[in-house]
């Protein structure tokens, strides 16, 4: 199955659940970070904030984590998400369970004061 990208700007999109299987890919489609906003031990299976990690930076990617609860996103969690994505140097992907938190915290973070 293919996972489905949302492209939110021109270097940051969003997607369910990365896997550390395909961080590998993601490097080689010319990604440069990935931010997790989900909290580990959310669901069961899911893989640990700190393997995903690990395998980011083995493959040269920026990683950052935001862990957020569904519906409770701060701004300044989306001050993070927005700053995790302008310090990387290309394409961001973000994700979580579906990749609706992801991208609410885009929104949340270029919302007009």
């Amino acid at each position: 199955m293919m996972t489905e990208y949302k492209q939110l700007s021109p270097n940051l999109a969003v997607r369910p659940q990365v896997e550390p299987a395909e961080i590998s890919e993601l490097a080689a489609q010319g990604y440069t970070g990935i931010i997790n906003a989900r909290p580990d031990d959310e669901e069961p299976g899911q893989p640990k904030s700190a393997e995903l990690e690990a395998e980011a930076k083995r493959h040269g990617l920026a990683y950052t984590h935001i862990p957020v609860v569904p519906g409770q996103a701060t701004p300044e969690d989306a001050a993070r998400f927005a700053e995790a994505v302008s310090q990387c140097d290309g394409k961001v992907v973000g994700f979580c369970r579906t990749g609706a938190r992801a991208a609410g915290l885009w929104d949340l973070a270029n919302k007009p004061r």
